[in-house]
């Protein structure tokens, strides 16, 4: 909702979402892989090492990013990091979210003169938009949490899994 683009400081939230939706991603296709690969050698052995490694690795880098999600996410919605928005921005914001009709030029009408005089949605005031951000981001904070941890118990299979593959022994008379 809030872009880099109004020099907004809460755009990289939604950035860290986009990484720790790929890093879960990653996870979950290096879970199918270790799941399905067998090991019958030790080169079998040892690609599955790499990829509980690489599972590891990965989950550490999903929860320091989910973490980062969770503590921006609180930070901004208790008034702990001011909020800055542009009254543009804050026009925008009102219209995206206004699902009753109550904003007013929202979209710009070519025969009415005082929409083109005037901001998007003069009658939600910037305290109002605040308010509505901060709200969302306290829902974000609730599903960072979640993720963090669903990650926590993901690593802790991780953990177990790389003690498992490490006691595999491959030996053929």
């Amino acid at each position: 909702m809030v872009s880099n683009q109004s020099g907004s400081s809460i755009y990289w939230i939604g950035v860290l979402y986009i990484i720790s939706g790929s890093t879960f991603t990653a996870a979950a296709l290096l879970g199918w892989f270790i799941s399905k690969k067998t090991v019958l050698n030790s080169g079998d052995k040892t690609q599955k090492k790499i990829a509980v490694y690489l599972f590891i690795t990965v989950m550490i880098l999903t929860i320091g990013a989910v973490i980062a999600i969770f503590i921006a996410s609180i930070a901004y919605s208790l008034d702990i990091v001011n909020i800055d928005l542009a009254d543009s921005m804050r026009g925008r914001i009102a219209c995206l979210v206004d699902v009753v009709g109550s904003c007013s030029c929202c979209e710009p009408e070519p025969d009415n003169e005082t929409c083109k005089e005037s901001t998007e949605c003069p009658e939600w005031a910037p305290k109002d938009v605040i308010q509505i951000i901060q709200t969302q981001l306290k829902q974000s904070g609730s599903l960072a949490a979640l993720f963090a941890i669903y990650a926590l118990f993901a690593l802790r299979f991780g953990f177990d899994l790389k003690a498992s593959v490490s006691k595999y022994e491959i030996d053929y008379v």
